[in-house]
């Protein structure tokens, strides 16, 4: 919930004139029940994600966990989940900037949590335009081809 809250005062800290929606700013990591360790599945789509947070310019990184005593989900686990994602984001050349701990113990009957949510953790990261404030459209650099010239007068 947190981490929803997170990316929300992100979201309402850009400049609404120039304010841009941005898909996959976060992506949740899903862990076995009881398991520190990121299965292959899970490992390939977090490549796959750090890809494109890459092409986009990500520059904080931030790892949300949930920590949970009553779904045996405690700080041992936590922090093994925790030094897993560092270790592969680490190998994949990004750095975590932040790692917030969210404890569900009593949160979680007010939030709804299932177990499954839980067992998830959700990185998420910042374009560097959010420190600029200037995550407008940009116009493209150069000139148009010849032709696209000739079709706009064309039309007028």
């Amino acid at each position: 919930m947190k981490h929803v809250l997170c990316c929300m005062a992100f979201l309402a800290s850009v400049n609404s004139a120039t304010a841009t929606s941005f898909g996959g700013l976060e992506h949740e990591v899903h862990f076995s029940e009881n398991s520190g360790q990121i299965r292959s599945e899970e490992m390939r789509s977090l490549v796959d994600w750090k890809i494109n947070s890459v092409e986009m310019g990500g520059i904080d990184y931030e790892v949300f966990l949930y920590k949970d005593e009553q779904l045996e989900i405690g700080s041992n686990l936590v922090e093994q989940r925790r030094d897993t994602i560092v270790s592969l984001m680490n190998t994949l050349g990004i750095q975590i900037t932040k790692v917030v701990v969210i404890d569900q113990q009593s949160k979680r009957r007010e939030s709804g949590l299932s177990r499954k949510k839980t067992n998830t953790a959700t990185i998420i990261f910042q374009p560097p335009c959010t420190k600029t404030l200037d995550c407008g459209p940009k116009p493209i650099s150069g000139s148009k081809p010849p032709e696209l010239n000739k079709i706009e007068a064309d039309h007028e």
